[in-house]
């Protein structure tokens, strides 16, 4: 998965819920430095997801390990706020069958993934 296409599942992933706290802009806003986003167009496709573009429709796969590394991330992202919404669960899932990543395999990913969030909340001292 490229940096753009990251870029394009975690915002969709943020917004999913409707709400997009500060935690979640600050991961997206290093997610669009990382893919070379500049403001005009990172604001332009937070306003598209906003108005129901579906951006994790835009989700491509490189390869497999890729693919699952990517997965990990965005639910460490939806989770960095200290919750995952079902909304956000809904696309992780969606995402995920995209990418081809089966039921347990996901479970696995998802596990990892909030386990990072968390042990960066704590880092932070947000938990």
């Amino acid at each position: 998965m490229d940096d753009l296409a990251l870029l394009r599942g975690a915002i969709a992933v943020a917004l999913a819920d409707g709400e997009l706290r500060r935690s979640e802009m600050g991961v997206l806003k290093g997610l669009a430095m990382r893919a070379g986003v500049g403001q005009m167009s990172f604001d332009a496709m937070l306003d598209a997801a906003k108005e129901g573009a579906d951006l994790a429709g835009n989700v491509a796969l490189i390869s497999p390990d890729a693919s699952r590394t990517a997965l990990e991330l965005l639910v460490a992202q939806a989770r960095i706020d200290g919750e995952i919404s079902s909304e956000e669960r809904e696309v992780l899932v969606r995402i995920a069958m995209d990418l081809g990543i089966l039921s347990d395999e996901f479970q696995a990913i998802y596990t990892k993934g909030v386990g990072r969030a968390d042990a960066l909340r704590k880092a932070r001292g947000l938990d």
